[in-house]
């Protein structure tokens, strides 16, 4: 029978005469989040102690339950792993997560009971029914409703001055964010040369974050160089030549998928990959296939890149100089519209891409957008602008950081993803005039810096917090 606060009361046959029973996965979730700290340490399967240090954050989304929760295991150092919890623990192979390397990261596997069926080789088990069965139960069973007690909290409602100082903050770690990746460009031009840093620069932002390191090889492997041989020595097959290569490179042709279909199209790019050498630098298991949204999917991105590289340059110039010109030009019109529009991909509405989110496999509404607005910013904000400052810090060229400055201060923001939502609802602060992507890259530099570890002694905004009206200096 479901009680008022979301659980199930059973007859006592339960692990160890308990008589409750959450009524899903997601009332055991709020519960841990409640209760993990205070009612620790907790002993998992091989027998280690694991006190609880931060519980982890719930996100809704596809994979682990719960992200970036901090542990000690046996009183050792803190350490950040992910969390899967289920209600019993057979759910682990039984919902296939041992066969999908979403869930690689998780490190305890928290269950209600064991179950009738043992289970199956999984992460560490640690066993939550004995202690929260006797804890008052939780108000709700939305893990949402969990909120965390962090230093940066304002207790009250925030007042104007409140959300000015803190959008402040926010994106002065913007403008150190976009500093730190210029300085990570510069690196990649004085070792690889400016066309390569681009020609990789581009490829990491293509690349999805669960597939950010298989771009980053097969950038490596199909180089600017040969990108650029393949689209000028295949006349009008240009465009084909180069994804077919691609593709071949990243393993991701029917050919090399077991049981993978093949269509038309597909058996197309597969006799080009043959004809041009068989070049092959990852496998389909490099990348990852499940838990990625169709329009994130590596296949329609590796098409976006061939579409991008194939495009020609400003006649009689490279695609280094070209992009260059972009951005001072949108800087001095003070018009971003050009420099946007040169990293949209769009399709025709008959056109393979704009129909399949991978080989075989069609959509159920076209979706002509291979790299659509949001994503273009995505690709100015971590690739070209700072390709572009650090260009003009190589070259001597002050007017070039300086427009890649204003670019970035002018441009709107792009996609928000989960540590973005995250530090809003952190930070009591809705998105709605926040700003636009110097903001986004404010938040993503708290989260990763020191939000995700829970270093809010050294954080920023737990310091200004401290001290309301005054701003620190941040650590870089």
């Amino acid at each position: 029978m479901l009680n008022r606060s979301g659980w199930i009361e059973v007859s006592g046959t339960a692990l160890n005469g308990d008589r409750q029973r959450p009524a899903s996965e997601a009332a055991l979730v709020a519960a841990w989040l409640r209760q993990a700290v205070r009612r620790g340490p907790w002993r998992d399967s091989t027998g280690r102690s694991v006190a609880v240090i931060y519980p982890g954050r719930w996100t809704g989304l596809p994979g682990p339950d719960l992200r970036d929760a901090i542990v000690s295991i046996d009183d050792g150092p803190a350490r950040r792993l992910d969390l899967e919890v289920h209600l019993a623990a057979a759910d682990w192979r039984r919902h296939g997560h041992d066969r999908d390397p979403a869930y690689a990261g998780v490190g305890l596997h928290l269950v209600w009971e064991i179950g009738p069926h043992p289970p199956a080789p999984a992460p560490p088990v640690v066993v939550l029914g004995p202690a929260l069965s006797g804890a008052v139960a939780p108000a709700a069973a939305d893990p949402s409703s969990a909120r965390e007690g962090l230093p940066c909290r304002r207790s009250g409602p925030a007042d104007a001055a409140w959300r000015r100082q803190t959008i402040e903050i926010v994106e002065q770690q913007g403008q150190r964010r976009h500093a730190e990746r210029t300085a990570v460009l510069e690196g990649d031009i004085a070792a690889l040369g400016p066309d390569e840093a681009l020609h990789l620069a581009i490829f990491r932002a293509l690349g999805y974050r669960p597939n950010a390191e298989a771009f980053q090889v097969l950038g490596g492997c199909v180089t600017s160089g040969l990108s650029e041989a393949l689209a000028s020595n295949a006349a009008d097959a240009s465009l084909e030549v180069l994804e077919a290569v691609l593709m071949g490179a990243a393993g991701l042709l029917p050919v090399q998928r077991r049981g993978a279909p093949a269509d038309g199209y597909a058996r197309l790019l597969q006799r080009i990959w043959q004809s041009y050498g068989r070049l092959t630098c990852l496998r389909a298991d490099d990348w990852t296939l499940q838990s990625v949204r169709p329009a994130n999917r590596p296949t329609r991105r590796i098409a976006a890149a061939a579409r991008l590289l194939s495009r020609a340059p400003d006649p009689g110039r490279s695609l280094v100089d070209t992009v260059l010109a972009d951005v001072r030009r949108a800087a001095a019109a003070s018009d971003l519209r050009g420099l946007h529009a040169r990293f949209q991909v769009a399709e025709p509405a008959d056109a393979y891409w704009a129909r399949h989110f991978d080989f075989g496999k069609p959509m159920r509404r076209p979706a002509a957008a291979l790299v659509g607005a949001g994503r273009a910013r995505e690709i100015l904000v971590n690739a070209v602008l700072p390709f572009a400052a650090a260009m003009g810090h190589a070259l001597g060229q002050g007017d070039l950081p300086r427009a890649s400055a204003a670019i970035l201060a002018a441009l709107p923001g792009g996609m928000w993803n989960q540590d973005s939502r995250y530090m809003t609802q952190t930070l009591g602060i809705e998105r709605r005039g926040l700003g636009g992507a110097m903001a986004q890259q404010g938040l993503l530099r708290l989260h990763r810096r020191w939000c995700r570890d829970k270093r809010c002694g050294v954080c920023p905004m737990a310091r200004r917090a401290a001290a309301p009206g005054v701003e620190p200096a941040a650590p870089a």
